[in-house]
């Protein structure tokens, strides 16, 4: 299989104001994983994306990225030769759309490996890298429909290894002596060296992956909170509980219950960005009047008037960006813009403050139909629930 690598890029930056704005594509696939959130144009339209988000471009699409409130990181490969759309297609992931697989720690390993096949061009290398390539895009679409997935002697090469694997099988009764067993480390040496590499303990580490999975697992299924800590690897419900609580301020129940409220307590594959999907999964929705410029929105909800704590009448006259908190109003515009170009809007998160100078944060999505603006949106009652 012929495949050249064209980049490779780790923790790449996109700056404040700086936007990547390429119009007609790089004319290469190019997969990009997000460190951060941020805005990217997709084939629906404008987009949030969040950490762990992942995007396969082809060729000729525009790439366009805009940071939010803070820098965007990033890793990416672009790739291209005469059977790069053949492995693509085979794989059948998405293009041009966002995807959000349930685990991503087999991406940095699988990226490094690439590289150091790129740069030590030892024998077949380059079937090494097609090999890779075709491993990367397919984990990335299993871990993206699945409902939830119950050489060199150097230390910082070893310890990133030992992550990887550890990550993986995150529920398995890891501890500090196994892990630095396998590295032929005291536990003590272990420790220093892996908190020195990664920022983090090894024991921390593991309990924040393992509540990461867990928060996916709770997102997606009315499965019992029990039976998540069991399959994340927690020694104990109680212990599940006491530790989820410290990391997210929130009960492990209360968050379950809080998202399947919102997205329903059944994962489907389903595309729900479209009139009647929106329709039936949002709290707030209307239309919106366009006049020179500015936004109008307009519900025949009493609660979305209730909300923002103005009459209809008075809400009629007032424009979109009047109701925008002063840190999403760079955010807002950008969003504005779009709609008045013509291009759908998906799950926008923006920030916006009530009569009664209430903040409240709201996920935005837009649809154009014809010559009809129709807006929809759900209200995020707890803000750290990523």
């Amino acid at each position: 299989m012929k495949i050249r690598i064209v980049s490779l890029q780790f923790d790449a930056n996109i700056a404040l104001n700086k936007p990547v704005d390429l119009a007609k594509g790089t004319n290469s696939f190019t997969l990009a994983v997000f460190k951060t959130s941020g805005l990217i144009q997709t084939q629906i339209g404008l987009s949030d994306f969040k950490a762990g988000d992942c995007i396969l471009l082809d060729p000729t699409f525009p790439h366009y990225i805009k940071c939010k409130h803070e820098n965007i990181i990033y890793d990416s490969v672009s790739f291209k030769g005469s059977d790069a759309s053949r492995l693509v297609g085979q794989i059948g992931l998405d293009l041009n759309v966002i995807h959000s697989p349930l685990q991503i720690f087999f991406i940095d390993s699988i990226l490094e490996k690439i590289s150091k096949e790129c740069r030590a061009t030892e024998l077949l290398w380059e079937r090494v890298v097609a090999t890779c390539m075709d491993e990367l895009l397919s984990k990335i679409y299993r871990f993206s429909k699945q409902d939830f997935v119950i050489s060199m002697p150097d230390h910082s090469q070893k310890l990133r290894d030992l992550r990887t694997e550890v990550h993986e099988s995150f529920s398995k009764p890891w501890t500090i002596g196994q892990m630095a067993s396998m590295m032929g480390l005291s536990a003590s040496r272990f420790a220093s060296l892996y908190k020195k590499e990664f920022n983090t303990s090894p024991t921390e580490d593991l309990i924040r992956t393992r509540i990461d999975q867990a928060k996916r697992m709770l997102s997606t299924t009315k499965v019992s909170v029990k039976q998540v800590s069991i399959a994340c690897g927690f020694e104990s419900v109680h212990y599940f509980h006491r530790a989820f609580k410290k990391r997210n301020n929130i009960t492990p129940k209360h968050f379950q219950n809080h998202k399947l409220s919102h997205k329903g307590s059944i994962p489907t594959e389903e595309k729900t960005f479209s009139l009647d999907g929106l329709s039936l999964s949002s709290e707030f929705l209307g239309t919106i009047e366009a006049i020179d410029g500015e936004l109008y929105f307009h519900s025949s909800d009493l609660s979305w008037y209730e909300l923002l704590g103005y009459d209809q009448n008075e809400i009629n006259n007032i424009p979109f960006l009047n109701f925008i908190s002063p840190s999403f109003i760079d955010i807002a515009r950008e969003t504005v813009t779009n709609i008045t170009k013509g291009k759908n809007i998906q799950d926008i998160t923006l920030g916006i403050v009530s009569k009664s100078e209430e903040y409240i944060t709201l996920e935005l999505s837009v649809i154009l139909k014809g010559k009809t603006i129709f807006w929809f949106a759900n209200r995020a009652k707890v803000s750290d629930l990523s």
